[in-house]
């Protein structure tokens, strides 16, 4: 098991954020739903690997990211559309469409592992722009452990509005009561075909911005800066990456 802290910060780091990212680390470590301990690592090592692919740049500055045609340069022995998908994830997730996602899901990857490449992308995404906020480099990637994916799809997680299948915030059965608590909220559902994946994602979330609860609660503050400040770094940084939602 890789540990994971912040001790060589030249900030102090909240404890909770630090024990947050070390449960992602354990987590994405093991097997999940869909893939083993091993192509887990792998993903999380791609996503590290597509920042620095000459076609990072090329995508970044296209007109169209889907003009940039030739294949990626891999770091991994991943198959090359899971490198493709990957790829283009990190380099311009703005500009991605239904389409390129139906297409993705034409050329081979099942929904549900969709869903759970784009959770561990988001996961190594987030814990390494931590990292790089507070000016240390990105923490080491934890070993691969052993283990059978579990394979378990809710009954619940159909086709709605959204590109890939989820649960709807009344139709969520009885595996998923823990999850789906308090007001509607249509983000928490966006990866709720592999709910574990959910429930990890938004455990990060909690830590490094708010939870729940605390996000609709204007009576108190839980942040060295305020509701109001936290929602227009937010705001911004959604503008940056061209994140419409």
């Amino acid at each position: 098991m890789s540990n994971i802290n912040y001790d060589d910060s030249p900030y102090s780091v909240r404890e909770d954020i630090v024990e947050a990212h070390q449960r992602a680390w354990d987590r994405l470590s093991k097997a999940g739903n869909w893939l083993t301990g091993e192509e887990r690592l792998k993903v999380m090592a791609e996503a590290r690997h597509a920042r620095d692919c000459p076609g990072y740049a090329k995508i970044r500055e296209a007109l169209s990211p889907f003009s940039i045609t030739e294949p990626f340069d891999s770091g991994t022995d991943l198959p090359q559309n899971w490198v493709n998908m990957i790829h283009l994830i990190v380099a311009d997730p703005g500009r991605l469409t239904q389409t390129w996602y139906k297409k993705t899901i034409d050329s081979g990857i099942l929904e549900t592992h969709f869903v759970e490449i784009v959770s561990i992308v988001a996961h190594t995404t987030a814990i390494d722009t931590f990292a790089n906020g507070i000016g240390v480099p990105v923490r080491a990637l934890p070993e691969a452990q052993s283990g059978e994916p579990s394979y378990y799809r809710p009954a619940e997680a159909r086709q709605h509005q959204a590109w890939s299948p989820n649960i709807a915030w009344d139709e969520y059965g009885p595996n998923e009561a823990d999850y789906f608590v308090g007001p509607e909220s249509n983000i928490r559902r966006a990866l709720t075909l592999v709910p574990d994946e959910a429930r990890g994602f938004f455990d990060v979330v909690a830590a490094q911005y708010l939870s729940g609860p605390e996000m609709r609660d204007f009576t108190q503050e839980f942040r060295a800066i305020t509701h109001l400040q936290i929602e227009l770094l937010a705001a911004r940084v959604s503008a940056l990456n061209q994140c419409t939602y």
